[in-house]
């Protein structure tokens, strides 16, 4: 369904492109539109590049048992968002219940039974697809950040919130860390290379951590420290 669900996406981001004056929106520009709403929406952070990845994908995919791999379940709730629906699970339930009811019926047998079959096919189907996205959540390893370091969970949408759940990383769980520092703190290793990284919290406050990668509240990248931030930041007077 994450196929059908990015193709839609782009679909409607072509006619509010439309909207505003342009006649034939680039693809780039269709992706650039979901990105910025992606974005504006939360913490969620994906390039134009790669939703167009994405939707490459879903376009190459001509058997129906097949579907793309979006790991970011912030993307999925949001592209749903994006369409108009409450979340992933009302979008797989609209979306079935509008491929069953336009379903061609080629004779006058099965339109007598059409009504039953209707029902049993949309319930066996909303079945099936509560099963796989119950798998698709639950199959993976969870954590969340937690003051200066992150915990694993069990995901859990209603507690946590989808901006807060991320994949499961042991390297992000194992040396990943806020730290805090004084001037005294070692800042390098032997070799010049940084021992922390640094970005700012939504406050615009300066933050330290043990490993490179993202900022867990901003998601933005993080960059290793340097004798001008400490100067700065750390050692003042």
């Amino acid at each position: 369904m994450n196929k059908i669900l990015v193709v839609h996406a782009f679909a409607k981001a072509e006619q509010e492109i439309k909207k505003t004056g342009v006649k034939n929106p680039s693809l780039t520009q269709k992706a650039t539109e979901l990105s910025d709403y992606l974005g504006q929406k939360g913490d969620t952070v994906l390039g134009e590049k790669s939703l167009r990845i994405y939707r490459n994908e879903a376009l190459k995919l001509s058997n129906e048992d097949e579907d793309i791999s979006i790991k970011q379940i912030p993307v999925i709730e949001g592209l749903c968002n994006y369409l108009g629906y409450d979340n992933y699970q009302d979008f797989t339930k609209k979306m079935t219940s509008k491929s069953a009811e336009t379903k061609p019926s080629s004779t006058k047998k099965v339109v007598k039974i059409a009504p039953v079959v209707k029902v049993v096919t949309v319930a066996v189907a909303i079945g099936i697809l509560s099963l796989l996205l119950y798998n698709y959540t639950h199959r993976q390893r969870w954590m969340i950040w937690q003051e200066d370091h992150y915990v694993e969970v069990d995901f859990d949408a209603k507690k946590y919130g989808v901006n807060q759940l991320k994949l499961y990383k042991e390297d992000r769980i194992s040396s990943f860390k806020k730290v805090e520092v004084t001037c005294d703190t070692t800042f390098f290793n032997d070799d010049g290379s940084p021992r922390f990284w640094y970005g700012k919290n939504k406050n615009k406050e300066l933050e330290l951590f043990t490993n490179l990668g993202l900022h867990p509240e901003t998601g933005k990248t993080l960059k290793p420290i340097t004798g001008y931030m400490i100067e700065k930041y750390v050692c003042v007077d």
